[in-house]
């Protein structure tokens, strides 16, 4: 029994070590820093992975604790509770063997309630919001530019329409900072899969693989939603009821985002199809991202994809 215990003692304490200097790489590195800030949770995935949830939930408040000591208390709180709680749920969603789509659901799940609670805590410690301070920022830096324009020798009239600009798009950031939240999620929860998957390879683990993007296929209900939140923005901007303005436009942002990804999956699908060079598809991805009606006819073709099923994804099943 305690032969049992010794293995996985072990790689706890090995692997709550590299946690910890992932935790000061992240606070003294400034390049290199904030990617691993976002990739803390790999070592607590591993061990979840290998040896269950109960070693990982253990490895995450021993670390925590060590970070606290070392470093500083609201370090730990941004890094511990900010991203423990993905590479807990992401170790069992792998070792229950989950799909990849429904480990990254949940790790994404995790990784919304880890931020909040985060936020809770610093606002908490802190006695203001964290987010409140950002945006005061940022209203600080459009009069710092309203400033230099002016040093410039621009007309009034001009600095006017720019400051207005700015800061209608400093209002629309606080519309859509949930919808910001959810996405940032999903990528750093789909970063960890990614990257644990790579390492519990390496391990004689063997882990589901996403399959081929140009094979990616979303939910309908991505679409019902994405027309939905069309509809209660219109009622929401021409009856002037703002919260259901603010909810519809956080999901036309998110689903927005979904049928990107499902229609950019479709242009890859139809490259292969039709033989197109590297140089081509290079060509075409550059004015797709650089060109916003591009970019939002990518939208509609994902969401045409997601309703008649050109690529015969779900006739295939």
């Amino acid at each position: 029994m305690q032969q049992t215990r010794v293995r996985p003692m072990v790689e706890g304490g090995v692997l709550s070590a590299i946690a910890i200097i992932f935790a000061i790489i992240s606070a003294y590195l400034p390049v290199v820093g904030p990617f691993v800030n976002l990739i803390w949770p790999v070592p607590i995935i591993l061990l979840g992975v290998r040896h269950g949830y109960k070693w990982s939930i253990l490895a995450t408040a021993v670390a925590g604790l060590l970070i606290a000591m070392l470093m500083h208390p609201l370090h730990a709180v941004s890094v511990v509770v900010g991203f423990g709680l993905i590479g807990i749920v992401l170790g069992y969603a792998i070792r229950a063997e989950y799909s990849p789509m429904k480990a990254v659901a949940w790790g994404t799940a995790a990784s919304v309630i880890s931020k909040v609670a985060a936020l809770a805590i610093s606002a908490a410690v802190l006695g203001m919001n964290p987010l409140a301070m950002q945006t005061d920022f940022l209203g600080k830096a459009v009069e710092q530019a309203v400033e230099l324009y002016r040093g410039f020798g621009m007309t009034e009239e001009n600095i006017a329409q720019i400051a207005n600009n700015m800061t209608g798009l400093i209002d629309l950031l606080k519309v859509i900072l949930p919808a910001g939240f959810i996405l940032a999620a999903v990528v750093d929860t789909y970063l960890n899969f990614m990257i644990a998957r790579i390492v519990l390879k390496k391990l004689g683990h063997h882990v589901e693989d996403f399959p081929p993007f140009k094979l990616w296929s979303l939910p309908r209900f991505v679409g019902y939603f994405f027309v939905l939140s069309l509809v209660g923005m219109y009622w929401g901007k021409s009856r002037e009821l703002v919260m259901l303005y603010n909810i519809s436009a956080n999901i036309q942002v998110l689903t927005s985002m979904f049928l990107f990804v499902q229609g950019l999956a479709l242009f890859y699908y139809i490259a292969d199809k039709y033989n197109l060079s590297r140089l081509t598809r290079g060509i075409i991805l550059v004015l797709i991202l650089t060109n916003g009606f591009l970019s939002q006819g990518l939208v509609f073709a994902g969401g045409i994809d997601m309703a008649v099923d050109y690529r015969g994804l779900r006739r295939s099943d």
